[in-house]
């Protein structure tokens, strides 16, 4: 914060001056009253960002000043946390006494990696990288769900995880190397976080762990002490720790990642198939219809991490079957689902020192519904395929009997804990509520016990409350009532019974306030004593709700049941392209087709035919049913078998790398030489108009040498559909076994072209790039010159093949498709136009030097 010179501070201002110093790269969020008050350049920025007033704290206008409702301030903050700040909570932790200024400090630190909002459907990722001989130590912390992973795994998939979970903030080394960070941020922009290089050591990381949660060894979570990733994960959650001033409760365990389990796919494979992310419908979006926020989050977490084992896959399949086969009870269970709140999320706030009533209401409700979850779930035989939780039942009952129905947002607000679960707190309630009684008790008892028949009850503000008794009365006074008032007609006492009833119902809202904290926070404790069995029970409910959405998918649009197993066959009978007949609804019926792919006879398509035909949705079509399959859903066809496919690699589109500045060539070869390095026998590769980004000539000479590689490489294995406008490949398929042509149908009618989006085993003829801009409306006029140009063309091109025959490294031989540069091309055409009847001599021997030059130049000899 910058002062202006000669600005007095007044002793509230300077103590917001001595906060802001300790926190100068955050927003300090200062406390006064209702409200979190912004001062100086703080008060501008925010002023600016969230669109709020900026007024001043002096007449002078010399301190700017901004403010946010406290009760409104995650929206706030959530703003400014997208505009890339910090914010510092500045609260209040002394109550205003009207005489001394109120003490105040801040209690914790929010950033885009630890916002854990109550109302808001976001999610706050961390991850923590350390790379080391070209092997990442990768640790992600998902601080809305409490779950944190360790993997130690290849730089190249390590990259490819660490794209897909997306984090928000990045903890790295202070001595990353330069390349390895710019590697890093290649796909991604996460605010970055430097720590210390210590803060990764794996032993040190072993040590803390165990101290922090009171256990001797981590090896009953799959590691051991010197385990790279342990060292990332304590960096992960050391971060999470200091942002929260130490409050984390709630997570109590690593989970080991098992990248070999997993089907791979890139960053770039996933922004490609638009699994997650897209510009309107995705795949996500498609099969969403589950109906809690953890059964959301883990449909994320199954499409964008597919598995290879075909025996968990069967589970999953299993429980879909089930669920369809027992229709009534998968209705029954999505009502029973839909009252479940965000538990996960819920119990990180609680961890992490944010929670309000309303998280501990969640929980209760969560925990609530799992005794008809498992009725039902054991009527649809549902818990074969399932890790049944432990059900915690004195929790439950417990927070059942505790809580009241209806919760406020703040435990100041009253009215958490309900009537009858604690005496005192009922006592209190009861005398507020009853003061009158109380007093007209103690009225009644007085004049019993003295025979005063008159004797009266009375306030003021200056002793309290009061017996008053008439002058003729006086001789009966006890001994034990205390005069305080002398009046004409007669005088006014108090007892030690009155003065106790008076001091608690002066102080009975603020008693009553702090027996609810105390049960409250009792309660918290109690349900953080049993985070792991919630998490459990979440994972549970969430795993649940996934597979019942699967199964409301598949009925709804008559998926069936993939066959999986561990052979090297991909075949789809009447495969539909999920997110295109979605977006298609009524309108139109998707065109089905077949997929046949193997690694013996038919294991490289090339898919050819005009844009617009289809060829990219039957690519990605293809990927996308594999995804499905894996991640445990049916699938849009009318029969499917899928051997396992370990990886997925695409080359489709650049819009994302073209707006970081790269060109559309450049992307298109870095993405094709990860595939290339990468490949694996079991890979699915679908590359779309390899080679665009150049001229023709070099365009196909890499198309066809990309063919020509992914045909050797790893003996043949790897299934690839290769779409392209370059006819000239299909003569490939004469002379490379295993590799076969396919088109998407086109008819000719009068009035121009029809797309069939039917799947043909041959080439196409022709590519129609003409008839498709007639029909994206291009102006006549340029029709008419295209057609001109089109036919002249395809007259004087020079695509022949030259004699001979070259052979790939496998010893299969090919022809070799020859081109002329473009300047060889004008050469001859010189030489075609020369008329030798009418040069001299001498005329024609200085041209023949001038073409001798030319042709050495083409061939690069001067």
């Amino acid at each position: 914060m910058s002062v202006p010179k000669g600005v007095k501070l007044t002793p509230m201002l300077k103590q917001y001056d001595y906060w802001k110093r300790q926190y100068p790269d955050c927003l300090l969020f200062f406390r006064m009253g209702d409200f979190y008050e912004m001062f100086f350049e703080d008060a501008q920025k925010a002023s600016s960002i969230l669109g709020i007033a900026l007024t001043a704290r002096d007449s002078a206008r010399e301190i700017p000043m901004a403010g946010v409702p406290y009760h409104a301030a995650e929206n706030y903050i959530y703003r400014l946390i997208k505009a890339g700040f910090k914010v510092a909570i500045c609260e209040q932790v002394t109550e205003p006494d009207g005489k001394n200024l109120v003490e105040r400090k801040v209690v914790r630190v929010i950033t885009p990696g630890t916002f854990v909002p109550a109302d808001l459907p976001m999610e706050s990722k961390l991850a923590a990288v350390r790379i080391k001989d070209k092997v990442m130590y990768l640790a992600l912390l998902n601080c809305s769900s409490g779950r944190l992973e360790a993997a130690t795994l290849p730089e190249e998939d390590g990259l490819g995880l660490l794209c897909s979970f997306a984090p928000s903030e990045l903890v790295i080394p202070k001595n990353l190397k330069e390349d390895t960070r710019k590697k890093l941020l290649q796909f991604m922009e996460p605010r970055i976080v430097e720590k210390d290089p210590d803060d990764f050591d794996p032993k040190e990381g072993a040590r803390r762990f165990c101290s922090e949660w009171g256990i001797a060894t981590l090896e009953g979570f799959g590691f051991q002490e010197d385990d790279g990733s342990i060292g990332a994960a304590w960096a992960a959650y050391s971060y999470l720790r200091e942002t929260q001033f130490g409050v984390v409760k709630h997570i109590k365990r690593i989970h080991k990642s098992h990248f070999s389990s997993e089907l791979i796919m890139d960053y770039s494979t996933q922004k490609n198939l638009e699994l997650i992310e897209g510009d309107k419908l995705t795949l996500f979006s498609v099969l969403n219809r589950c109906g809690t926020p953890m059964g959301k989050r883990l449909l994320k977490e199954w499409l964008l991490h597919p598995l290879v084992d075909h025996e968990q896959i069967r589970k999953r399949h299993d429980g879909v079957e089930k669920l369809l086969q027992n229709w009534t009870e998968l209705q029954r269970l999505r009502e029973v689902l839909s009252s479940c709140g965000d538990a996960e999320k819920a119990l990180s706030r609680l961890g992490m020192g944010l929670g309000a009533p309303r998280d501990l209401g969640v929980i209760r409700d969560t925990l609530g519904v799992l005794p008809g979850v498992m009725e039902v779930v054991r009527g649809a035989f549902i818990d074969e395929v399932l890790d049944i939780p432990g059900d915690p039942r004195d929790l439950r009952a417990k927070l059942e009997s505790a809580l009241c129905d209806e919760l406020p947002k703040n435990i100041k607000d009253g009215n958490v804990i309900r009537e009858g679960f604690d005496q005192e707190l009922d006592s209190l309630r009861y005398l507020r509520s009853h003061s009158g009684e109380e007093l007209n008790a103690i009225l009644e008892r007085e004049r019993e016990k003295t025979g005063i028949k008159n004797m009266k009850i009375g306030f003021n503000k200056v002793f309290g409350y009061y017996l008053e008794i008439s002058k003729s009365y006086l001789d009966k006074v006890p001994q034990n009532y205390i005069r305080k008032q002398t009046l004409v007609g007669g005088e006014r006492f108090i007892t030690e019974e009155l003065k106790e009833l008076e001091e608690k119902l002066m102080t009975l809202d603020i008693q009553i306030e702090a027996r609810e904290k105390v049960l409250y926070e009792s309660l918290v404790q109690e349900v953080l004593e049993n985070s792991s069995t919630i998490q459990d029970i979440s994972d549970f409910i969430a795993t649940l709700d996934v597979l019942c959405s699967f199964a409301v998918k598949a009925r709804e649009c008559n998926y069936v049941r993939p066959a999986i197993n561990d052979g090297y066959v991909i075949a789809l009978r009447d495969a539909r392209h999920p997110v295109v007949e979605e977006a298609l609804g009524s309108r139109a019926p998707f065109t089905p087709n077949d997929v046949l792919l193997d690694s013996y006879g038919k294991r490289i398509a090339i898919v050819t035919g005009p844009n617009m035909a289809g060829k990219s949705t039957y690519l990605r079509m293809a990927a996308l049913l594999v995804i499905m399959a894996q991640a445990g859903s049916f699938v849009p066809a009318s029969k499917a078998e899928i051997g396992i496919i370990d990886r997925i690699f695409s080359r489709i589109g650049a819009k994302d790398e073209l707006a970081r500045g790269k060109s559309t060539f450049m992307v298109e070869m870095v993405e094709t030489a990860n595939i290339l390095r990468n490949v694996t026998p079991r890979s699915l590769v679908i590359l779309d108009e390899i080679g665009r980004g150049t001229s023709t000539y070099d365009g196909i000479s890499i198309a066809w040498a990309v063919l020509e590689y992914l045909h050797k490489v790893c003996d043949g294995m790897p299934k690839v559909l290769f779409a392209t406008h370059y006819h000239e490949l299909a003569s490939l398929a004469d002379s490379l076994p295993g590799l076969f042509n396919l088109s998407l149908a086109v008819e000719e009618t009068e009035k121009g072209i029809v797309f069939l989006y039917k799947l043909e085993p041959q080439p196409a003829d022709k590519s129609y790039g003409v008839e498709v801009a007639k029909l994206a409306g291009v102006p006549e006029a340029v029709i008419k010159r295209s057609m001109e140009l089109l036919r002249r063309f395809e007259e004087e091109r020079n695509f022949k093949e030259l004699g001979g025959e070259g052979q790939v490294d496998n010893g299969v031989k090919v022809k070799q498709l020859g081109l002329f540069l473009p300047e060889a091309e004008d050469l001859v055409r010189d030489i075609a136009s020369l008329d030798p009847d009418n040069l001299t001599p001498l005329g024609a021997l200085e041209l023949l030097y001038k073409l001798k030059d030319r042709a050495k130049e083409i061939i690069g000899e001067n």
